[in-house]
């Protein structure tokens, strides 16, 4: 139970950071998210709302790789079309409401959390990097990968912020549909 209301107290802060932003998301909210009592946030994170972004983040930042390297791909638009079909689904399920914690902390993080951003940088690459690895892996020139990834990866958050905007997937179908020439 203890370590329960841990998790739960984390997963509702990156969920509050996906549709809210870093600033937005304080204590209050996450403990009514997570239906955590009131006495644990400090117990469990004792530096603090910093401590708990940088783990929502870390957990997101978890799900994304996993998730994209469960991919089955013989193509690049194999590798192309699982990373879409994620973040489709974070906005089709939520109606437009969410995009992706890492940008609300990039975005939205006070301009003294510089642990935060730098927390944000090293995610990123890290996404990029297994985007880059994976495209290599299914015969994409290795000097076109990693610039291949990296118009992936921004494109697709530019995306979430446009859907978010929009309260759309829209956006996100537009920027899919152009990502798509550049890999066939």
């Amino acid at each position: 139970m203890h370590n329960d209301s841990r998790v739960h107290m984390v997963e509702s802060a990156a969920a509050l950071i996906s549709a809210r932003g870093a600033s937005a998301t304080s204590f209050s909210l996450v403990l009514e998210e997570s239906g955590a009592p009131r006495g644990s946030i400090y117990h469990h994170f004792p530096d603090g709302k910093r401590q708990l972004t940088e783990e929502a983040m870390q957990l997101t930042s978890q799900r994304v790789l996993e998730y994209q390297r469960r991919v089955v791909a013989t193509t690049p638009l194999d590798v192309l079309e699982h990373f879409i079909a994620l973040w489709r689904s974070v906005v089709v399920s939520s109606n437009g409401a969410r995009g992706c914690a890492i940008a609300g902390v990039a975005i939205d993080a006070d301009p003294e959390s510089e642990s935060l951003i730098d927390a944000a940088a090293v995610i990123f690459r890290s996404w990029s990097s297994l985007l880059q690895e994976q495209f290599v892996a299914v015969g994409t020139d290795p000097d076109r990968a990693s610039p291949l990834a990296v118009v992936t990866l921004a494109a697709l958050e530019g995306a979430l912020i446009l859907c978010r905007s929009e309260r759309s997937v829209t956006p996100l179908d537009t920027v899919a549909t152009q990502l798509r020439r550049l890999v066939t």
